[in-house]
């Protein structure tokens, strides 16, 4: 792969699972800025449950998956990558997420003909809860901070998925402050709400579902969900359909044992099947209301799938969420952690057809004056490499 100049993408979810979520807005923006420049050679770096090394994704595009879940497999899967850069010699390295960064960051030290073009994605508060995590975060973070207050020659177009992740960033690394620009993801016209099959009416208490997509982790709050449901009087409780693979296998029996202590099975169930992005859209299509009571995120993709499938949504006030959704225009947002608040907003809501249709119908005009003014993740991408 020297004989045409290298980009190393990093990203945090697997490719060896491209051909499902092909759609989805970074699968889908990365690969039409490789498809516009096949006088390059890419390689691809994500996470996994299991390791798979160098596999070839097409003749210019090489890709590795890393396991990273736990302290251990995050600290060698850092390792690792530098190993890849050392064995692929990329000249540009673009990272997708925070803990990206400070390998591709490194590696352009010993490199000097190498740049970095970070796009900012990620969590900053959440580890924080835990003892243990609290260390961690606060290690990593002080190492962020200090690697990228020496980086500034070593970046050049530099993206936040966020401007609450800008803010978090700039804080960090003052050097930075007003170099970073916000990126915005389109979503794929399939999720439009023009393509939904049902309406918002209820004619029964059996026909009000809520859907929750998300990775079964403790971050995302589904806990918080379940105990909503929980504070809803029987006769009143929508069918709840959580969507998303086993992130935390110890939070997945938590979660299981909470349901059964709640006498709740009825009413929740999980689906953690592998489905592509044609075929998870028909989830939002066939909801009535979408709930997202995570504790801590950057942006929130879901959110903007939901909207965009013409869903009333409720979500928490954390993170990037807030510059989606004004409160009470095209969404509802509520408090992390607060069950009682979010059981009070779910029955309000299922009980209000006219409040779920004028928050569905604002869904996307809001958005179009609040967010998408911003460049689009492939346009970010695509600049990028332009000026490489």
């Amino acid at each position: 792969m020297t004989r045409k100049p290298v980009i190393a993408i990093l990203k945090a979810s697997p490719w060896s699972e491209y051909t499902l979520f092909r759609k989805h807005p970074e699968y889908s923006a990365i690969f039409n800025v490789i498809e516009r420049h096949n006088n390059l050679n890419f390689v691809l770096t994500g996470t996994s449950v299991s390791q798979t090394s160098g596999y070839r994704i097409k003749n210019n595009i090489i890709a590795w998956d890393i396991p990273q879940n736990g302290f251990v497999r995050y600290m060698s899967s850092q390792l690792y990558l530098l190993i890849v850069f050392l064995e692929t010699m990329p000249q540009l390295i673009i990272p997708l997420g925070l803990s990206n960064v400070v390998p591709s960051l490194l590696y352009s030290f010993v490199s000097p003909k190498t740049k970095v073009a970070p796009v900012f994605i990620g969590e900053f508060d959440y580890h924080g809860r835990r003892p243990l995590g609290k260390i961690f975060n606060d290690m990593l973070f002080k190492v962020i901070s200090i690697v990228l207050r020496f980086s500034g020659r070593k970046m050049r177009n530099i993206f936040a998925l966020s401007a609450w992740e800008r803010e978090k960033i700039e804080k960090m690394s003052p050097n930075l402050k007003g170099q970073i620009s916000l990126v915005s993801y389109p979503i794929s016209s399939s999720f439009h709400s023009d393509a939904r099959k049902t309406d918002h009416g209820l004619k029964n208490p059996d026909a009000s579902t809520i859907l929750t997509v998300a990775g079964i982790e403790p971050r995302k709050g589904l806990d918080v969900l379940v105990k909503a449901i929980s504070l809803l009087p029987p006769d009143e409780r929508p069918r709840v359909t959580i969507k998303g693979g086993v992130r935390d296998s110890f939070y997945m029996k938590q979660l299981t044992n909470l349901i059964e202590k709640l006498k709740l099975a009825d009413w929740i169930q999980f689906d953690n099947s592998t489905t592509d992005y044609d075929t998870l859209r028909l989830y939002y299509q066939t909801a009535t209301l979408f709930v997202f009571p995570t504790r801590d995120d950057s942006l929130g993709v879901v959110v903007l799938e939901a909207l965009h499938s013409g869903l009333p949504v409720i979500a928490t006030t954390v993170g990037g969420i807030p510059e989606m959704i004004q409160n009470g225009v095209n969404g509802i947002l509520v408090e992390p952690d607060n069950p009682q608040e979010l059981a009070k907003v779910i029955s309000w809501l299922l009980k209000d057809k006219a409040c779920r249709d004028a928050l569905a119908k604002n869904g996307i005009p809001t958005l179009q004056s609040h967010y998408y003014n911003r460049i689009t993740l492939e346009n970010a991408l695509e600049r990028s490499v332009q000026n490489f």
